[in-house]
């Protein structure tokens, strides 16, 4: 399976983020393409997010679904549901629309997104063509019973698309090979990269093992986009040596969905 890391480098204009999308799908050919959180605005929107936010079956969403049938397609946008806004993952596939919102909203140093967005209620796992995908948002991967919760309802892999300015770089780089081994899974994370207003943002995106193993890592500080290929047949392999999905107890997850 072949993977599409986008690191962009981050604009506030949509319609220009939409053009670069759809270049980075038509110019590489790949099962699932990546894009990093709030793609579609830029991550720094703050009082314009209201003017900003879209529905999840807008046309901007449609025309995207309509770019590759075949394939998936992650990027995060910021999402109108009611009167609330969340941060939010598209995952199109197959001409279908679905969406993952973020679960833990940070609101500390220089992040401010419970004055915008409201929480998600529970992780997302969808089932596609190209197996089963966990989706989390950034700040997610610091709580652990997010992928669990994701794996225990089948991910294969899970992608965390991010908005990571360089402050956070060190606790990103130790957490995340963690989430692949507790759940052996593939872990797949991709942020943005370089300035945006105040924020730096580290790039580094990268593919770990179900094993913790680093696959690939993208530069640092710069765009770049990657094609990387994956075997999820190596989650057999790693799940018979270390069987920590097998012997997590379901009993300290009440709430698991089948």
């Amino acid at each position: 399976m072949d993977l599409i890391l986008a690191q962009m480098k981050p604009y506030f204009n949509i319609e220009q983020n939409i053009e670069r999308l759809k270049h980075v799908v038509e110019e590489h050919d790949a099962d699932i393409y990546i894009f990093p959180e709030l793609y579609l605005t830029g991550y720094m929107v703050r009082d314009d997010l209201p003017s900003k936010a879209i529905k999840r079956d807008s046309e901007i969403l449609k025309e995207i679904s309509n770019l590759n049938k075949e394939s998936v397609i992650i990027f995060g946008f910021p999402e109108r549901d009611g009167g609330f806004i969340y941060n939010s993952a598209a995952i199109i596939h197959q001409g279908e629309i679905e969406v993952a919102r973020k679960m833990y909203l940070p609101n500390f140093g220089p992040f401010e997104e419970r004055l915008y967005f409201r929480e998600g209620k529970w992780p997302s796992t969808v089932r596609t063509k190209h197996g089963t995908i966990g989706v989390q948002i950034c700040y997610d991967a610091f709580f652990p019973e997010v992928a669990k919760i994701q794996a225990m309802n089948g991910a294969e892999i899970i992608i965390n698309i991010s908005a990571s300015p360089i402050t956070s770089r060190s606790s990103f780089e130790r957490v995340l090979p963690a989430r692949a081994v507790e759940n052996t899974v593939f872990f797949a994370y991709v942020n943005w990269a370089g300035l945006q207003r105040t924020m730096e943002f580290w790039g580094g995106s990268r593919i770990y093992s179900p094993r913790g193993e680093e696959i690939y890592r993208a530069p640092y500080f710069e765009e770049h986009i990657a094609k990387v290929s994956i075997d999820l047949e190596e989650i057999d392999i790693a799940r018979r040596l270390r069987p920590t999905l097998r012997d997590t107890r379901e009993d300290l997850f009440p709430a698991f969905k089948y």
